[in-house]
């Protein structure tokens, strides 16, 4: 990973020069208890807009570091982000990918602005490295409650639309409860299956099936169970995200 981040940073420095502002990588990665790590997620923040030429040259370092850091290096889920844009709270528009709106924007920057009112003070602990550029004092707002509920509303409804995924659905929907019941998005999916075992015993043997498939260790039991139990276990999550609301 540290071979990809710093391949990752010589190249966009290259391409893009004084265009650059910072890299912030995010997600599993910076989660001490989240398991085996199988992308990188950051956000790149740009101080002017891509040009096409631009927007090429980073396909082909993309390439490079597919072939160079198999399997590691072809899996950067990265968004370009101008810097005025960052420092909004709507989501903003992928530089690289015009058109796209990062709809987990209010989750993003909860986890780069870990704190306010989010948490206790005492949890100020930012769950983001810095690979390039300044510490984001100045940027990601800090997003309110409500931001927080649509972005995680937008995170449903992928997992409504993606259940041949039932291993990542069952996590995430674990991590989204967890969320709702504890006002806390920064945390990772796989600290918060674990939690749920505890919560819903009831549940332990499909949300072991999914930690397992996330650790790369799953049997075909783990995915009869996932299979069969993913949408029983989809209805009960909205259930308790329903109870959740309601308690304010």
């Amino acid at each position: 990973m540290q071979k990809v981040c710093d391949a990752l940073v010589d190249g966009l420095t290259r391409i893009l020069g004084g265009k650059l502002y910072g890299i912030y990588m995010y997600g599993a990665a910076v989660f001490p208890d989240s398991g085996p790590v199988t992308d990188i997620d950051c956000h790149i923040i740009v101080k002017d807009s891509l040009s096409n030429r631009d927007r090429e040259d980073i396909s082909r370092l993309y390439g490079e570091l597919a072939e160079d850091y198999p399997p590691l290096g072809g899996e950067l889920d990265a968004w370009y982000i101008l810097l005025s844009d960052a420092r909004e709270k709507s989501p903003p528009l992928n530089q690289l990918k015009p058109g796209m709106r990062d709809k987990s924007w209010a989750l993003h920057s909860a986890h780069i602005r870990a704190g306010s009112a989010l948490h206790s003070a005492h949890i100020r602990a930012g769950r983001y490295i810095t690979l390039f550029g300044s510490e984001p004092d100045d940027i990601f707002p800090v997003p309110s409650w409500e931001e927080i509920t649509a972005a995680l509303d937008h995170e449903i409804e992928y997992i409504k639309n993606n259940l041949n995924y039932p291993a990542y659905c069952v996590l995430n929907l674990c991590r989204i409860m967890y969320s709702f019941k504890e006002r806390d998005v920064v945390v990772s999916k796989r600290f918060s299956g674990i939690r749920a075992i505890d919560r819903f015993p009831e549940w332990t043997s499909l949300i072991q099936s999914a930690l397992r498939t996330y650790e790369g260790t799953n049997t075909p039991a783990d995915e009869s169970r996932l299979q069969v139990d993913m949408e029983s276990f989809l209805e009960f999550a909205l259930e308790y995200i329903d109870k959740c609301r309601s308690m304010g």
